[in-house]
């Protein structure tokens, strides 16, 4: 029984692993990297979490996968147009009407959520950000996140950021990420420049402040902030009908 959990484990392991390779194909600059097959990786991790293989099923999760696969499939075929890709693409989009009637999510045109999503999956690859607080009229403070390349590993110092908003349907690669605080109840940061560099984010429960989010760089607590919720607004591009 150990041997084939420790299996099921490898499945999964494997499969991540060649999905990050890809999707560091697939970001960088270039229209001739869409021809990767960042596609069907996307598409395979999806099914992993539908069908449960290697591990529990998680819809939401295969739903985000799903998302990703059809968008990588429609850039590819911008690049060059074939019967087969086109037949793959249907396919995922089949899957993800099947997914979106079972999860129930509609149309909506903004979200909230307890923790800034955006930020999180902007720096999932190891990636720095650079971010800045805005104070809006309206209450709400404006956290814009633009990302740093690595250095090294050969990467494109031009590669963007594939950021999935599975509430709004679709993905896309993406120079910042912007997301609203709402309820600020406290914000602190400890350099005076209007942009600060951050590599991770940890996010808990304070007693007296409420829901608080820090931000670190290299260990070293650089900003916080105390809000109740945070606000994405769809700004979902006009695809491509094919």
């Amino acid at each position: 029984m150990k041997e084939r959990d420790e299996s099921r484990v490898g499945i999964r392991r494997t499969l991540r692993t060649d999905y990050r390779r890809e999707l560091k194909k697939f970001i960088s600059e270039g229209k001739g990297h869409y021809r990767c097959r960042f596609a069907e990786l996307a598409y395979e991790m999806g099914d992993m979490y539908r069908k449960g293989v290697g591990g529990p099923t998680d819809i939401s999760r295969a739903y985000y996968y799903y998302l990703q696969a059809e968008y990588a499939a429609m850039l590819r075929l911008t690049v060059r147009r074939n019967s087969e890709d086109e037949a793959f693409l249907a396919k995922i989009r089949l899957a993800l009407t099947q997914l979106r009637r079972r999860l129930g999510y509609g149309s909506e045109k903004l979200y909230c959520s307890t923790h800034p999503f955006v930020l999180y999956q902007a720096l999932e690859e190891g990636h720095d950000l650079m971010i800045s607080f805005r104070h809006m009229k309206s209450g709400r403070v404006k956290i814009i996140g633009a990302r740093i390349p690595k250095s090294g590993d050969n990467e494109c110092k031009r590669s963007r950021m594939l950021i999935t908003y599975d509430r709004f349907h679709y993905c896309e690669l993406k120079d910042f990420v912007i997301t609203y605080a709402q309820n600020v109840r406290g914000l602190w940061y400890a350099e005076t420049e209007e942009c600060i560099r951050i590599d991770s984010i940890s996010l808990f429960m304070d007693e007296l402040m409420g829901n608080r989010c820090d931000f670190y760089y290299r260990g070293k607590l650089v900003a916080y902030i105390c809000a109740e919720d945070y606000v994405v607004s769809s700004g979902r591009p006009r695809y491509i009908r094919f």
